[in-house]
């Protein structure tokens, strides 16, 4: 539902009449978030972009502001269309957020990475559901600092509850 915004989904219990999850057909990326994890996130989002010829990466996605944070970090990760983990991504945005967060609070993350294929390892995992790639820590670095530049430009206001 949030990488095929365009697609409608409902997805229920077996034997439920009610839908757990709904989302419309031809919404966005954040109306999805919004019906998903609720409005309070919604709210607190950053729309993320970023493009790179060397390594090779397009990036997208929303990223929540230093108001927002969880128990734990949520990483919504795509790469190339396909949900997956991925270890140093998560310990990088995990190290970006420690200097905007309090101690024990995490960011929510959603990102959609494209690369070109033959740069992507997929049988790192049976299930394929890890990924490697060709430049990882250029990647990584890159990552890192567009995110950084990002957080930087949208936290001059910070509220305190």
């Amino acid at each position: 539902a949030l990488r095929f915004p365009a697609v409608g989904f409902t997805c229920k219990k077996a034997e439920s009449n009610q839908a757990d999850v709904r989302t419309r057909p031809n919404s966005t990326t954040k109306d999805n978030i919004r019906q998903i994890f609720g409005g309070a996130l919604a709210r607190e989002l950053l729309d993320f972009n970023a493009q790179s010829d060397s390594p090779k990466v397009a990036i997208e996605g929303y990223l929540s502001n230093a108001n927002y944070s969880n128990k734990r970090l949520t990483l919504v990760l795509f790469i190339n269309n396909r949900l997956v983990e991925c270890s140093p991504i998560r310990r990088c945005i995990e190290g970006i957020y420690q200097s905007y967060l309090p101690k024990g609070a995490s960011p929510f993350v959603y990102l959609s990475l494209m690369f070109p294929p033959s740069s992507l390892d997929v049988n790192v995992h049976p299930t394929k559901q890890e990924v490697r790639f060709l430049d990882e820590e250029q990647v990584i670095d890159f990552l890192h600092d567009q995110m950084e530049e990002r957080l930087l430009g949208a936290n001059t206001s910070r509220t305190f509850y």
